[in-house]
């Protein structure tokens, strides 16, 4: 090569390399920050998947629990009273229980309490037999109702057995009374309820009429189910969501309430209506940060034609060691796309399912902001339980049974089970938890 060259071809070469690297820049600033292509195609079919999920779980229908079961007539909660007897109210709250003036009138008589008490949390152990002359003074359905006639018992999701009625009788259910009936079971049905786990039932004047197309009753909790560390780990952040979510709707709704006429009427001649609605702002706004220690329990149960774990989730957030947030939820852990959803049989490492956030209640959080009366609420997570499950019609969607305490009260209710949220069918049984002598004025 010419000497004279050497310069143009070394210009050349070096302008070559300098577009090559201003080339590779420009690559590494297009490179996008979201991962590889095969990372967003990976997220882009999962978010398919879900949309697909959810147009699936919209075009099912919904069922309402109220236009299933009206036909059927109430259903009232029954609790086991002994070996061979239910006993369940049908009204509640008739009169107080330390009324000067009884309505009811006449001489009641005690009846024995079992030698063993059960069904502790309906509190019905103490029955008494109303004088016939007070008959006319008790509500129609009591009235109406014979010794002798046949009632139906829903023991559990596939078990339904006769009731007859024995006497009516009066429940002291805290600082009120309540009506009801104490009813045998047949001879021939009590091996079969004596062997019956459960203290809780559901009991109807007549039986549910079945579904158009009944299906075979797999519904039932789920014993030997337990959740893997991807599924808590989901769970986890759900709830936390969730929890945020409903603290901005309680705050603004206690702020609003705070500035109107009605609260400011109500506010103590100490002023310290306003102080304590700021002590909550101040709690949750630590919470909202992520400052409250989470603690929970989870439940799996079969309640739905599709077979699939519905996880029931109670939720308690602590600050300084005190509960300052009750949530329960309810989630569906659906099969990944890949592997099918595998049986409580299989080790949980085994099983790669996905927890989705179908409902919550955060009512008793509300509770504890309005200052109602809560008592130990929130000390242990058992604020509400699930106590019997059922399918009276026999269409795949169960009943609950579930076990409420709501501070200065507990209540079981009978409700029907859908992923929109559970949905009372009758009304509760509610039993004050103060005891007796917090009833009289002193």
């Amino acid at each position: 090569m010419r000497r004279k060259n050497r310069k143009w071809v070394a210009t050349a070469v070096a302008l070559y390399l300098f577009v090559m690297w201003s080339a590779w820049r420009w690559g590494v600033a297009q490179r996008p920050t979201d991962g590889s292509i095969f990372d967003r195609i990976e997220r882009e079919a999962k978010r398919k998947n879900a949309e697909e999920r959810a147009k699936e779980a919209a075009a099912q229908p919904k069922p309402t629990g109220e236009s299933r079961l009206a036909a059927a007539g109430p259903a009232f909660v029954a609790a086991r009273y002994d070996a061979t007897h239910v006993v369940f109210v049908v009204a509640a709250e008739t009169e107080s229980r330390f009324a000067a003036s009884p309505q009811f009138g006449g001489a009641p008589t005690k009846i024995p309490a079992p030698a063993k008490p059960s069904a502790s949390l309906a509190g019905l152990q103490e029955l008494w037999e109303p004088d016939s002359h007070s008959l006319h003074f008790f509500p129609e359905i009591v009235q109406k109702t014979q010794p002798g006639d046949q009632w139906t018992l829903n023991v559990s999701p596939d078990s339904t057995i006769p009731v007859v009625i024995e006497r009516a009788v009066i429940a002291p259910t805290g600082c009120s009374l309540a009506l009801g009936f104490l009813a045998s079971v047949p001879p021939d049905q009590q091996a079969a309820f004596a062997a019956a786990s459960l203290e809780y039932f559901a009991v109807r004047r007549q039986p549910v009429g079945a579904a158009e197309t009944p299906v075979t009753s797999h519904i039932s909790e789920l014993a030997g189910w337990k959740a893997s560390p991807g599924t808590t780990q989901q769970i986890e952040q759900q709830l936390t969501e969730r929890m945020r979510q409903e603290l901005a709707k309680i705050d603004a709704r206690l702020v609003a309430n705070a500035a109107s006429p009605g609260a400011a009427a109500g506010e103590s001649p100490m002023g310290r209506a306003r102080p304590r609605l700021k002590e909550w702002i101040h709690a949750d706004q630590g919470l909202t940060r992520g400052e409250g220690v989470l603690d929970y329990d989870i439940r799996a149960f079969r309640l739905t034609p599709d077979e699939a774990p519905r996880l029931f989730v109670r939720a308690r957030w602590k600050l300084a060691d005190a509960p300052v947030f009750l949530m329960t939820a309810w989630f569906k852990e659906e099969a990944s796309k890949a592997e099918p959803l595998k049986t409580a049989s299989f080790p949980p490492e085994s099983r790669r399912g996905e927890a989705v956030l179908l409902s919550s209640d955060s009512s008793w959080s509300s509770a504890l902001r309005e200052g109602e009366p809560t008592g130990a609420l929130g000390g242990r997570l058992d604020f509400q339980t699930v106590v019997n499950e059922f399918d009276a019609d026999h269409d795949g969607w169960a009943e609950l049974l579930v076990h409420s305490d709501e501070g200065a009260s507990t209540t079981i209710t009978l409700y029907l089970y859908t992923d929109l949220g559970l949905v009372s069918l009758k009304t509760p049984f509610r039993r004050d938890a103060q005891a007796p002598e917090s009833c009289v004025d002193p």
